[in-house]
C-alpha cells in the first residue's frame, strides 16, 4: 500500500513537472532534408519527444512479438518432434509403477508399447519379460530377454540375472546354475549372482558347491553375519551327515578335520559329529567328543547318547558319568545313562536303582523298557510285564476309546484300558 501511494505521488509530481516544463519551454523542432533547398519539417519539441518515445516503444513491442512468435513456432515443432518420446517415457514410468505393484498384464502392455521409443529399452524388455513370466508366458519372456540382450554390448549381466531369477522361480535349478556359472565367468564376485547361486545350490542340496561358495559369500555377499553363520553350520551338518549315510568313516573324519577350529568348538556341530561317529561304529572316538561337550555344558541329548556308547573302559566311563551327577545334580536323562553304564559294568542292583529314580522324575518309555528288561532277566517277570505295558501305553498315548471284553464277566465294556 505504501509503495502504491509513493508511486502515485511520484507520477503526479512527474506529470506536474512535465506540464510546467512544456509551458515554460514550448520550443520547436526543425528538420531539414536536402540542404537549404530541401524539405523542411517543423513540429513542437514536446510532440517530437512524445513521437520518438512512442516509436521506440513500438519498435520494442515489435521485436518482443517477433521473438514470442519464434518461440511459439519452435515449441510447436518440438512438441511434434519429441512428443512421442515424452509419451514413451510416461508409459515407461507408468509401466514400472504397475510392475512394482504386481499388475503384470498392465505393466507388460505399457512397457512393450514404449519400448521402441524408450531411451533405455533394456529396462522395458527386462521388466516386460518378468511380467510375461509371471503371467505364464514363458516363451514370450525368453524372447523379450533376447531383445533386451540385443539392445547393447553391456546388457549380458542384467539379462543373465533376470533369466536366472526366472529359472529359480520355475524350480529349474540346474538350468539356473548353468546360467549363473556362465555369467560368473565375467563377474565372479557379483553379489546378485552369488546370492542366486547360493539359493539354487541350497534347493538341490549341493553342499559341496555351497562350501566352495562360502568364502566369496562372506567377502562379497549381502548376507548378515548371523545368516552367513547359520548357512555355514547347515553346510557342515549336511556334509557330515552325507558321509555318515554312506557309512564312509574316512570321509566323515576328513570332513571334520577340514573344519576350522572355530567350528570344531561349536557344541551343536560337535554333538552331531559324535552321534554320527556312533552311527558308523566309532564309539571310542565319539566318547571323547561327548566328554568334551559335557565337561563344558549340560545337554540332555548328549548325555542320552553317552549311555549308548561302548567305551574303551566301561568302569572309567561310569566314573565320568557319575562325576556329572555331582556337577549337574540328579536328572532323568543322566540317571538313565548311569543305569545303562551300570548294566555295561554288570552292576545290576545299582542299575535298577538308577532306572527307578529316573522314572520317579519322569515317565519315559525307553527307561521303562530298560528296567523291564533288567527285571525280566532277574526273574521278576510280572513286574517286568507291567513295566512293558506302562512303557507301551506311554509310547502310544492316543488310542481311541473302543469297547473291550470284560475279563470278569465276558460282557463288552466301553472303558478304555
Amino acid at each position: 500500500m505504501k509503495r502504491f501511494l509513493f508511486l502515485t505521488l511520484v507520477l503526479l509530481l512527474g506529470g506536474a513537472l512535465l506540464a510546467e516544463a512544456m509551458r515554460t519551454y514550448p520550443g520547436y523542432l526543425l528538420l531539414m532534408v536536402g540542404g537549404e533547398t530541401g524539405k523542411r519539417i517543423e513540429m513542437n519539441l514536446w510532440v517530437a519527444i512524445g513521437g520518438l518515445t512512442l516509436g521506440i516503444l513500438g519498435l520494442f513491442l515489435f521485436f518482443w512479438l517477433l521473438r514470442s512468435l519464434a518461440r511459439a513456432i519452435g515449441g510447436s515443432v518440438s512438441r511434434i518432434r519429441f512428443g512421442r518420446s515424452r509419451m514413451a517415457r510416461r508409459r515407461l514410468t507408468n509401466g514400472l509403477v504397475e510392475y512394482m505393484e504386481g499388475n503384470w498384464a498392465r505393466a507388460r502392455r505399457l512397457l512393450l508399447k514404449s519400448a521402441a521409443r524408450s531411451d533405455a529399452p533394456i529396462i522395458n524388455y527386462l521388466a516386460a519379460a518378468r511380467s510375461a513370466f509371471e503371467l505364464g508366458y514363458r516363451d514370450e519372456a525368453n524372447e523379450l530377454l533376447a531383445k533386451a540382450e540385443a539392445t547393447g554390448d553391456d546388457t549380458q549381466l542384467a539379462v543373465a540375472i533376470s533369466q536366472a531369477r526366472m529359472q529359480l522361480l520355475d524350480k529349474h535349478y540346474e538350468q539356473c546354475i548353468a546360467s549363473l556359472q556362465r555369467a560368473m565367468q565375467e563377474e565372479p564376485n557379483h553379489p546378485a549372482l552369488l546370492q542366486l547361486l547360493r539359493q539354487a545350490y541350497y534347493h538341490i542340496g549341493e553342499w559341496h558347491g555351497l562350501r566352495e561358495l562360502l568364502p566369496r559369500l562372506e567377502k562379497h555377499g549381502t548376507m548378515s553375519e548371523s545368516q552367513l553363520q547359520q548357512l555355514e553350520l547347515e553346510v557342515y551338518q549336511h556334509l557330515l551327515q552325507d558321509a555318515a549315510n554312506r557309512n564312509d568313516r574316512e570321509k566323515l573324519r576328513e570332513t571334520w578335520q577340514s573344519l576350522s577350529g572355530r567350528w570344531q568348538r561349536n557344541i551343536e556341530l560337535r554333538n552331531q559329529y559324535a552321534a554320527l561317529l556312533h552311527k558308523v561304529g566309532e564309539d571310542l572316538e565319539a566318547e571323547k567328543h561327548l566328554r568334551w561337550i559335557l565337561n563344558r555344558e549340560w545337554r540332555a541329548d548328549t548325555v542320552r547318547l553317552y549311555g549308548y556308547l561302548t567305551g574303551a573302559d566301561a568302569s572309567q566311563q561310569l566314573a565320568v558319568a557319575d562325576s556329572w551327577q555331582k556337577e549337574y545334580g540328579e536328572n532323568a536323562d543322566l540317571l538313565t545313562c548311569l543305569g545303562r553304564l551300570c548294566l555295561r559294568n554288570e552292576i545290576w542292583g545299582k542299575a535298577r536303582q538308577y532306572f527307578e529314580k529316573s522314572l520317579l522324575l519322569r515317565s519315559d518309555p525307553a527307561t521303562s523298557a530298560e528296567l523291564a528288561r533288567l527285571l525280566y532277566a532277574l526273574g521278576e517277570k510280572e513286574h517286568a510285564a507291567r513295566l512293558y505295558e506302562e512303557g507301551l501305553m506311554q509310547a502310544v498315548s492316543d488310542l481311541p476309546k473302543l469297547p473291550l471284553p470284560d475279563q470278569s464277566t465276558g460282557i463288552l465294556s466301553s472303558r478304555a484300558p
